[in-house]
């Protein structure tokens, strides 16, 4: 993750800088969270057939060596060459994640889930702390090369984390063609209530606010203190280890739609806040503020969701049902980098990011009520097996 999060900033700026076009820059970003559209429906089907920690381990040793063809070839004059090693790489991201996130229900005692979601994060918000800020000052002093073989030899450290941990468990029952398995996923979803609702309120939520760090990133990108960029991404790590240690905390699981509907609702203010921030100029501690805001609100907003994943799931549907979400959550998000930047050239990306954070309330927070309603009627998950929910759908 570290090595991600250094190369995620990085690459898209130095896109920019080269071609002088922020929605070059945009569709970057955009191919950050495509493949994730295309690959992860069929990583959950992976992690619910085979061992998921040599599935993790195969996809690391994979993306190291894509990264290193990126490293030897990258050329300014070749974008198509770089977003095609960049989709790639995401896509070996997106096939390697189901079957890490859905292994730790597994491994972890009950009660004591959500506090270690919250530390398996710390790891994920020391890598977006120090990440963007490194990758910057590479950029600005080195060279992009230097960052994208930074990220290649992490690949290598991941995996041989990964090497002397035991096997996850197989999950038993899971049909042969991978069309039933996708069916028996989706129905698994519908059925409970609690995760439809949740789902499709991330969905509006994810069209017109999933854009907002990357247009605060390219709006401050554009302005003069070539720090900037790095200092929004400090902040948002900042932002996610503050809401990790107060997690980690706490000695029992919170109710989970309880924090998505915080979340939604506290998205407008936080959009508005930051846009003020940001109009403020390339101020240094306007930058970092504005990205603790953003890291915060990222955070809380897939947390709850996440938990839901964990908790509502039986075995063997938890890692199509978890790439389902992420699948989905990452559809509208593309189609939010899409619309962005498509309309960045007439409007304002500050005033993007204040219009989509009110919308993103508006149209999320129906939805996140029902999830609420529905998890107060039925607190004790009925965790249907994949093919109980198909029966419970078709009748």
């Amino acid at each position: 993750m570290l090595g991600g999060y250094v190369q995620f900033l990085a690459l898209p700026l130095w896109i920019q800088q080269v071609t002088g076009s922020t929605v070059a820059g945009l569709l970057a970003f955009g191919i950050f969270f495509l493949p994730q559209v295309v690959c992860t429906p069929f990583a959950g089907v992976l992690a619910d057939r085979f061992d998921r920690r040599r599935l993790v381990v195969a996809a690391d040793l994979a993306a190291f060596a894509v990264a290193v063809s990126l490293a030897l070839t990258i050329d300014p004059n070749r974008l198509g060459w770089i977003y095609l090693h960049l989709g790639v790489l995401q896509a070996l991201t997106a096939l390697a994640l189901p079957a890490f996130l859905s292994m730790l229900p597994d491994v972890v005692p009950a009660g004591r889930l959500l506090a270690a979601n919250a530390l398996l994060n710390a790891s994920a918000g020391v890598a977006v702390t120090v990440g963007p800020l490194l990758g910057s000052l590479l950029l600005a002093h080195y060279s992009i090369v230097v960052v994208i073989w930074i990220n290649a030899l992490t690949f290598l450290v991941a995996a041989a984390c990964m090497l002397r941990r035991d096997a996850a468990p197989r999950a038993a029952g899971v049909p042969e063609r991978p069309k039933a398995q996708l069916r028996q996923g989706l129905a698994a979803l519908y059925a409970d209530p609690v995760l439809r609702s949740t789902v499709v309120a991330e969905a509006p939520w994810n069209l017109c606010f999933g854009a907002a760090t990357q247009l605060v990133l390219m709006h401050f990108g554009a302005g003069g203190l070539v720090q900037a960029p790095g200092l929004v991404g400090l902040g948002a790590g900042l932002g996610s280890l503050a809401m990790t240690a107060v997690l980690a905390r706490i000695r029992r699981d919170l109710p989970a739609a309880t924090m998505l509907m915080t979340a939604v609702l506290t998205t407008a203010p936080v959009a508005l806040v930051v846009v003020w921030l940001a109009s403020l100029g390339t101020n240094p501690v306007g930058a970092v503020v504005a990205g603790l805001l953003l890291g915060v609100q990222a955070y809380a907003i897939g947390i709850g969701p996440a938990l839901q994943c964990q908790q509502r799931s039986a075995p063997g549907s938890r890692g199509r049902i978890t790439a389902l979400r992420r699948t989905s959550n990452a559809t509208w998000q593309v189609a939010g980098i899409g619309a962005a930047a498509l309309l960045v050239g007439r409007v304002p990306p500050l005033v993007l990011v204040a219009a989509g954070g009110v919308l993103a309330t508006v149209a999320a927070a129906p939805w996140a009520w029902r999830a609420l309603r529905a998890g107060r009627a039925a607190p004790t998950p009925a965790a249907l097996t994949p093919d109980a929910a198909l029966e419970a759908v078709a009748r």
